[in-house]
């Protein structure tokens, strides 16, 4: 009997034995190895799943197709792709109607620098000499009669007539002007 009882105990440690010999180092070396493929950028569990469609009987069990979409789901995405669609068409009608007012200024751009081409005077020509001629007819005017046909003018052209009439003439005819008008051209004059 006594040999019964030792032969138990021989058994019981060979299993622990095999147990810390090998399953442990092989858990350890596992799990080891899982973590240096995913630190290198490695996705072993998708690996994992892509061999195991190729081997027969685990195909049937691991299954890495998409699920089949929910026809809410799907009535939902549609509605989004819509909704894009419109607010990109929105968008597109506002960048054409954009577009279609810088092609606007543009043509008024142009017609506003060649009008400024047609009103430069020609070589030869005092670009002052109008403003002269037309100081001189106000100079024979009586202010009260002059006054109210600069203040009528545009402010450049006032002043440049101004600028041409005698300082004595200029007050007299401001004097008659509208007091704001006559200070906003006497106040150009000065900066001139």
């Amino acid at each position: 009997m006594a040999k019964g009882v030792h032969n138990d105990k021989p058994k019981g440690n060979k299993i622990q034995k095999v147990f810390f010999a090998i399953v442990i180092p092989f858990i350890f070396l596992l799990t080891l190895t899982l973590i240096v493929l995913t630190l290198s950028g490695i996705n072993v569990f998708e690996e994992a799943e892509k061999y195991a469609k190729k081997i027969p009987g685990v195909s049937e069990v691991t299954s890495t197709d998409e699920p089949a979409s929910d026809p809410e789901e799907m009535d939902r995405l549609q509605a989004m792709v819509a909704n894009k669609d419109a607010e990109i068409e929105q968008l597109q009608q506002y960048a054409d109607q954009k577009q279609a007012t810088i092609e606007e200024m543009d043509q008024q751009i142009l017609k506003l620098e060649k009008e400024l081409e047609d009103s430069l005077p020609e070589d030869g020509e005092d670009p002052n000499q109008k403003a002269k001629d037309l100081a001189a007819s106000f100079q024979k005017m009586d202010p009260e009669e002059a006054a109210p046909i600069i203040g009528s003018m545009s402010q450049t052209l006032a002043v440049q007539v101004m600028r041409e009439v005698s300082s004595e003439e200029r007050g007299e005819i401001l004097g008659q002007m509208d007091p704001e008008a006559a200070a906003e051209i006497a106040s150009i004059l000065l900066e001139e």
